[in-house]
C-alpha cells in the first residue's frame, strides 16, 4: 500500500489513533473545546478540513509556518534533494548543503564572524548554548528572565520563567537565577558577582509577549563583556523577520556570543535549529585538536533539513518578510484597537511585529461581568480560552492561548498574510466578542468544560462546596 493510500484510509480516524496510541490527555482537551477537526490540506495562511471548510491559521503550527504552509519553493527543494539520491548523513564528511545553509543564515543575520552549529529543535539549541557557556567560562550559574520560555528539556526548563513548568522536576540545573525583564539594576547586581556563565533572553518573550527594551539588551551585552559572561539571544520565535527585523538582537546593534533560532527556519517541514556562535566563542569551545566532536547531533545537517532551510530563507527574502510583518502587524493592531472602542473587554494589544497578544479585562456590562467573575473562580484565564475556542469553532480562525495566567489570546500570523486575511481576523474577533455580550463566554467551551467549571465553582464558593464545608 502506498503512503498516500495509507493516509487516505486512516485520515478520518487520525484523532482516534492519536488518542489511542500517542497523547490521550491532549486529545481530550481538544475534544472538550470542540476542536476536533481533521485537516487534509494546508496552503499559505489556510488549513482545509475534510468537509472542505477553510480555516485562517494564525497559530501557524506554533510559529513554524511563517513562510506559509507548503510553500512551493520549499516543497520543490526537498523533492529535488530526494530525487537526486545524494548521500545523506555520511558522518565522515561534510554535509552537502550544510555549508550553504549556514552561509545564507549568517548573511541574513549579518553575523559574518560566526560559526553555525545545527541541531533539531529550539530546546536542543538551548541545551547547546548552555553547555557552551559552561565550558567557555567554567562557571555554573545562569541568569534568565521571569516569564521566559526556552524549551521543554531539562536544561531548558531550568531557565524557563514559569514555576508550573518546573513542577516535579527539582532539583533543576544548578544554579539558575531569575530576573525581572528590563530591570537593569537587578542585572548589574547579579553579573557583578562574577560567577555567571551565561544569561539567556528572548528579545520578545514567547509566552508573555513582553518585548525587551533595546537599551536593556545593549547594556546587557556591554555588562556581559565586562564580567566575562556569555550573552545568549534566544531568537527561536522572533527570528527570520517575524518582528519586523530579520533578527531583533542584531537590529539593536548587538553581537551576542550565541544566537539560537529554530521554528521558521525550515518552512515548517523539517525539525531544524541553529546555534550561531561568535568566532571568539567557537574558538574557546573548540580549543583542542580533539574537541571536534564536542557537540554532534546524528540528524542535524541532513539533506532535507538543509534544503528546506536554504529554500525558506530565499522565500522569505523574496517577499521581504520583515517589511511585510510590519505592515500586517500595524493593520491588525489598528483594527483591534478600533474594536476596543466597541468592546470594553479588550484591555490592550502587546507583543511586537507578528507576535501579537490581545489582553482581556472585566467588562462593565453587568451580565457579562457577572459571568466573567463566576468563571474566574474556576480559572482566571477562562475568558481568553473561550475566545480561543469560539474563534475556532464559529469563526474558523485558529489562534492560541499564551502563557499561564494570561487572560488573552496570541496570534502568530504568517508573512504571507494578506490585507484581506488581517481584516477577516479582526471581523472574526468582533463577531466572537459581540456574541459574548449577548450569551456569555461559558458555552463556547462546550458542555463538558462548563460542567467541570460549575463543579469547580461550587467547591470554591463559601457554603456550597466541600472545600468550605
Amino acid at each position: 500500500m502506498s503512503t498516500n493510500n495509507l493516509i487516505e484510509e486512516h485520515l478520518h480516524s487520525s484523532a482516534h489513533m492519536a488518542k489511542k496510541h500517542i497523547h490521550p490527555k491532549l486529545m481530550k482537551m481538544m475534544e472538550l473545546g470542540g476542536m476536533a477537526s481533521v485537516f487534509e490540506r494546508g496552503e499559505g495562511a489556510y488549513l482545509y478540513d475534510m468537509k472542505g471548510e477553510r480555516y485562517l491559521d494564525f497559530l501557524s503550527g506554533g510559529g513554524v509556518h511563517f513562510v506559509g504552509r507548503n510553500h512551493p519553493k520549499v516543497i520543490q527543494a526537498m523533492q529535488d534533494v530526494l530525487s537526486a539520491n545524494y548521500p545523506n548523513l555520511a558522518i565522515i564528511n561534510a554535509s552537502i548543503l550544510g555549508g550553504i545553509a549556514a552561509e545564507k543564515l549568517k548573511e541574513l543575520m549579518d553575523f559574518p564572524d560566526s560559526k553555525v552549529v545545527f541541531a533539531n529543535s529550539g530546546s536542543e539549541a538551548t541545551e547547546v548554548a548552555l553547555r557552551f557557556a559552561r565550558y567557555v567560562t567554567r562557571r555554573r550559574r545562569y541568569l534568565y528572565l521571569d516569564g521566559a520560555f526556552h524549551g521543554r528539556t531539562w536544561g531548558a526548563i531550568s531557565v524557563n520563567g514559569w514555576a508550573a513548568m518546573k513542577e516535579g522536576m527539582e532539583p533543576m540545573l544548578p544554579t539558575c537565577t531569575p530576573l525581572p525583564p528590563n530591570d537593569l539594576g537587578a542585572l548589574r547586581r547579579e553579573l557583578a558577582r562574577g560567577d555567571v556563565a551565561g544569561i539567556i533572553m528572548e528579545p520578545v518573550q514567547g509566552m508573555t509577549l513582553i518585548p525587551l527594551d533595546p537599551g536593556y539588551m545593549r547594556e546587557a551585552a556591554r555588562l556581559c563583556k565586562e564580567h566575562g559572561t556569555l550573552l545568549i539571544a534566544d531568537e527561536v520565535q522572533t527570528g527570520f523577520g517575524r518582528c519586523g527585523e530579520w533578527f531583533l538582537s542584531r537590529s539593536y546593534g548587538i553581537k551576542p556570543d550565541i544566537i539560537t533560532t529554530s521554528k521558521t527556519i525550515s518552512g515548517g517541514h523539517m525539525p531544524v535549529s541553529a546555534v550561531v556562535v561568535s568566532e571568539e566563542t567557537y574558538n574557546r569551545v573548540y580549543d583542542k585538536f580533539t574537541s571536534g566532536p564536542f557537540y554532534f547531533s546524528t540528524f542535524a545537517e541532513n539533506n532535507l533539513a538543509m534544503a528546506a532551510t536554504v529554500a525558506t530563507i530565499e522565500a522569505l527574502k523574496d517577499i521581504d518578510a520583515p517589511a511585510r510583518a510590519q505592515v500586517i502587524s500595524q493593520r491588525i493592531r489598528d483594527g483591534v484597537m478600533k474594536l476596543a472602542e466597541k468592546h470594553d473587554v479588550i484591555d490592550r494589544v502587546i507583543g511586537k511585529g507578528l507576535m501579537i497578544g490581545i489582553i482581556f479585562k472585566e467588562s462593565e456590562q453587568l451580565a457579562l461581568k457577572v459571568q466573567q467573575r463566576v468563571l474566574k473562580v474556576a480559572e482566571p484565564t477562562f475568558f481568553g480560552a473561550a475566545v480561543n475556542v469560539d474563534m475556532y469553532t464559529k469563526q474558523k480562525v485558529i489562534v492560541q492561548v499564551p502563557g499561564p495566567g494570561l487572560n488573552a489570546i496570541k496570534i502568530l500570523p504568517p508573512a504571507v498574510t494578506s490585507d484581506a486575511d488581517a481584516d477577516y481576523f479582526v471581523q472574526a474577533l468582533d463577531n466572537t466578542l459581540t456574541s459574548f455580550y449577548k450569551t456569555g463566554p461559558a458555552m463556547a467551551l462546550g458542555q463538558s468544560a462548563v460542567k467541570d467549571t460549575i463543579k469547580t465553582v461550587k467547591e470554591a464558593l463559601p457554603g456550597i462546596g466541600k472545600k468550605n464545608s
